[in-house]
């Protein structure tokens, strides 16, 4: 039996498989060939822009200048696009910059993003466009954000620093934006795997986990997610098995999964201490994961630390409070009501649209 403190050295080795990120918390999608070329990059700013070729030119603290500076004109605000296809791989912590992985180490970066409320220079504005977070797909001439003078451009005209690396060492992207073409205004956002999913604040997480492998949505096309539909205690064992990537179990643990197409890997969950049945002697594989249990499968996939707190008022009373809080204390769950951050609805059953963010940020991914 897989100790707990094993899981999460299984899940980094296996994702570390998938994807072409160097750590798990850095964000994921999956590794593939590359399709880039620098030589086919599209002008990433829109609008009336400057620019010179100061790559290597000296900086402060003995650095060179890494990338080109994409004056606006002292404007703030000008749209900044994807220059190719590829995934976010990351994003400022305090907002403003970006890096977007094209595959096969190739990679652009996008520094200096606006983070100013119009008119002002108050630094109080997230200047990444919605929808992109870490793990989204981007497609060439895609809004990712706006021109803004964040970081230790605050004291200097707005611009995008805009880089081009390869392996993780920057090129001179200077000869490659003469010849790029320019957008007048950006292309339509990727729109994802899944047409049932559009619009919902789940959808960037639904794809992180359709890239990752772990879902193929609940439709022979391919197409659609079924965002709504609760998500069953079968299903969600199946998940946990294809991220954590559980060996074939050596034993039947229920009888009332006889003949279900999830039996494996229920068996593989509880065998790894994960899985736990609806009562001491029943699985109850057709029936809804309520979101208390999920607390709890999380908590065990992933050894999340306990919490201190209480932060929910309606879960008095769970067999899984614990569980509960500790996801609240891992930012792995915000409560079920945006208008009261004191309820989990631990008793509601958790939609597929919910699991999939509950899993990308219990993984370190996503929002």
């Amino acid at each position: 039996m897989e100790h707990v403190g094993e899981r999460p050295k299984r899940l980094a080795s296996v994702v570390a498989l998938l994807t072409f990120l160097s750590s798990l918390a850095g964000g994921a999608v999956p590794a593939r060939a590359s399709t880039f070329d620098p030589g086919q990059i599209v002008f990433p700013v829109i609008g009336e822009v400057y620019f010179t070729d100061t790559f290597g030119a000296p900086r402060s603290g003995g650095r060179t200048h890494e990338g080109t500076d994409i004056m606006s004109n002292g404007v703030k605000g000008l749209p900044v696009i994807a220059a190719a296809d590829g995934y976010v791989s990351w994003i400022g912590s305090d907002c403003c910059l970006l890096s977007i992985d094209h595959g096969d180490g190739w990679s652009t970066e996008y520094i200096h993003l606006n983070n100013d409320t119009p008119g002002t220079d108050d630094g109080l504005v997230w200047g990444i466009a919605p929808g992109i977070v870490r793990g989204s797909k981007v497609v060439a001439g895609q809004l990712i954000g706006w021109v803004g003078d964040s970081g230790n451009a605050e004291w200097v005209s707005p611009h995008l620093h805009f880089e081009i690396r390869k392996d993780g060492v920057a090129i001179n992207s200077y000869p490659y934006l003469l010849d790029a073409p320019r957008y007048s205004e950006p292309i339509a956002p990727y729109n994802g795997q899944f047409r049932d999913d559009d619009g919902s604040v789940h959808e960037a997480n639904i794809e992180i986990m359709y890239a990752l492998g772990i879902t193929v949505g609940c439709s022979a096309s391919g197409d659609l997610y079924c965002p709504e539909d609760p998500i069953t205690r079968g299903q969600i064992a199946a998940f946990v098995r294809r991220v954590l990537d559980l060996p074939i179990p050596a034993t039947d643990c229920f009888s009332d999964d006889n003949g279900s197409i999830y039996e494996d890997a229920i068996n593989a969950a509880m065998e790894a201490g994960i899985g736990f049945g609806c009562s001491d002697a029943d699985y109850c594989p057709d029936q809804p994961l309520l979101r208390e249990e999920m607390a709890e499968v999380l908590v065990r996939a992933f050894s999340v630390a306990p919490a201190p707190n209480d932060y929910f008022y309606d879960d008095a009373g769970s067999r899984f409070e614990t569980s509960i809080n500790a996801l609240r204390q891992a930012g792995i769950t915000k409560g079920c009501d945006p208008a009261d951050d004191g309820r989990f609805c631990p008793d509601s059953p958790l939609t597929r649209a919910q699991m999939a963010t509950f899993f990308v940020r219990a993984m370190g991914l996503g929002a």
